[in-house]
């Protein structure tokens, strides 16, 4: 190490990684760690490919640990988390937001719907319905027949998050409907996922920063969001 590196540091959003050599010491101790994501135990090199990646999304790095999969050998978000990050978002009209389900005569879901709506532009509704699912050769598979309402809602919501953030996902595709893109059995998944609802988590955001007023900085960013995610998921209360 040269005499002039600046250690890592702990900081009140976690570990601040300032250089590649640091990004390398951080992955090999993730690694070895039992709270690792079991796709990542023993493999430093994929720790390291994963924190990189939402490092660029604006996640800190036990956050992108915890909402990033990688499915088919892409990268990819969990639809809580992508719907957190987007309603964190100054651009979000939380009033807009309704996800609804159809159902037929015997209560069986039939179709999902997805309104979001960025500020200035109209409202973007996506549906998904089970004849796409058929369509698409989904219908049959284990998780399409046990959490039909589920996938439906989580593909509407893919859709539509897609379409109106496309500069907050930045191309990111959403685990759930990753998938479903190859015919293989369903992929274990291979990180822990936020644990409570994305409103909940939007709404910590907007008491911390003045009721929905913007951060000092001036603009949301999606470390507020992961920030208070993970002081939620461990039972901070304040």
């Amino acid at each position: 190490m040269s005499s002039d590196h600046v250690p890592a540091t702990i900081g009140s959003r976690g570990i601040q990684i300032r250089s590649t050599e640091d990004l390398w010491r951080f992955s090999q101790i993730v690694a070895k760690s039992e709270l690792c994501p079991k796709d990542y135990i023993g493999k430093p090199e994929k720790v390291a490919v994963a924190i990189e990646f939402g490092l660029e999304l604006g996640l800190n790095p036990l956050a992108a640990l915890q909402n990033i999969a990688v499915i088919n050998g892409r990268p990819s978000i969990w639809g809580d988390a992508a719907l957190a990050m987007c309603m964190a978002c100054p651009q979000w009209v939380h009033e807009a937001f309704e996800e609804s389900m159809d159902y037929d005569d015997a209560g069986n879901p039939i179709a999902a719907h997805c309104v979001v709506q960025r500020r200035g532009c109209k409202p973007i509704k996506r549906t998904f319905t089970m004849a796409d699912a058929r369509r698409a050769g989904l219908a049959n598979r284990e998780t399409w027949k046990t959490y039909p309402a589920r996938m439906l809602q989580m593909r509407a919501r893919a859709w539509a998050l897609r379409d109106a953030f496309p500069d907050v996902l930045k191309g990111l595709r959403i685990s759930e409907e990753e998938q479903d893109l190859v015919d293989v059995a369903p992929v274990e998944a291979t990180v822990v996922t936020i644990g409570r609802r994305a409103d909940e988590l939007a709404d910590r955001i907007f008491e911390e920063n003045g009721n929905g007023k913007s951060n000092a900085e001036g603009e949301w960013n999606s470390s507020d969001l992961f920030a208070v995610s993970e002081r939620v998921a461990g039972g901070d209360s304040a």
